[in-house]
């Protein structure tokens, strides 16, 4: 059995850089424990299978696994997924996309950006809840002082994916992180999540408003060069907890810089009464090609 991929960078215009997904084509006919094998031998955060949708509407379904589990939702491989069938012209002139994937069908824009491209994805209804952790033991989970926490809530955010999510009081703090990832693991595991992703304001007066960082040892991911799903929940809270009064809002948001897979979020959030709606998009960019030989 032989199965096309590709390989891109999410989150970048640039190969080598943003965040790798693997994406496998006509996956109808591989069983999911194979699909778990293939995800373990890419040793990729995600590696993505289109398969032929099941639900009315969808235009193609994404199974999503990292290298320990399958996922119901992941930002960075909808991203590559939509850069991919895009690439292999199964969504040829399309404005929109709608990918069928655990949490239901997520639409990808495709936009006109002026350094290229840019593929925003609308992501689940956001949910938090507070992890009831001691800020000490988050300071000690991501190998910091306490004081450089930010004086902010520290909440378990989902928009597909639950994130631990905390504030660092400064990109200097944030840089400096040492995480101690076997205890990110067990607390996290406690409390439902797969790991922190962590952020700062950077405060440059660069067009980039925020730096972020994600840990996520419970699936075998030391470090994610760019979350699609940890902007997503990060973006949420922010909506709610420093913009509560404006009906929508947006920014840029950097992420993989410490460790050389510098990406590029663009977060945006709108409320429909009292819905908020979260939307996360990026460029992409293919690295690599080939067939797998199964």
């Amino acid at each position: 059995m032989l199965k096309d991929f590709l390989q891109v960078d999410a989150f970048s215009s640039r190969p080598l850089f943003g965040n790798p997904a693997a994406v496998v084509f006509d996956a109808d006919d591989i069983p999911t424990a194979l699909m778990q094998k293939i995800a373990q031998e890419m040793n990729l955060s995600e590696t993505v299978f289109i398969c032929t949708p099941t639900v009315p509407g969808a235009d193609y379904r994404a199974r999503i696994f990292t290298p320990r589990s399958e996922l119901p939702f992941a930002g960075h491989p909808t991203i590559a997924a939509a850069h991919a069938v895009l690439a292999r012209d199964l969504g040829r002139g399309r404005g929109l996309l709608r990918q069928e994937c655990g949490i239901g069908i997520i639409p990808v824009e495709v936009l006109a950006h002026p350094a290229g491209r840019l593929l925003r994805m609308t992501q689940g209804a956001p949910k938090a809840r507070d992890p009831g952790l001691p800020r000490a033991t988050v300071a000690r989970m991501l190998g910091c002082a306490e004081a450089d926490l930010a004086d902010a809530p520290i909440e378990v955010v989902s928009t597909g994916a639950s994130w631990l999510v905390v504030e660092l009081a400064s990109q200097a703090a944030l840089t400096a992180l040492e995480p101690d990832l076997g205890l990110i693991q067990r607390e996290c595991a406690a409390i439902g999540a797969p790991g922190v992703t962590a952020f700062a304001e950077k405060r440059d007066g660069s067009p980039v408003r925020l730096r972020l960082r994600t840990f996520a040892p419970g699936e075998g991911v030391a470090e994610d060069p760019v979350c699609g799903s940890g902007n997503g929940s990060v973006c949420a809270f922010l909506a709610r907890h420093r913009h509560a009064g404006d009906a929508a809002g947006s920014y840029i948001a950097e992420q993989g810089i410490e460790i050389g897979r510098d990406g590029e979020i663009h977060a945006s959030w709108r409320r429909d009464g009292e819905a908020l709606r979260i939307m996360i998009a990026g460029d992409a960019a293919t690295v690599a090609s080939g067939q797998l030989h199964l």
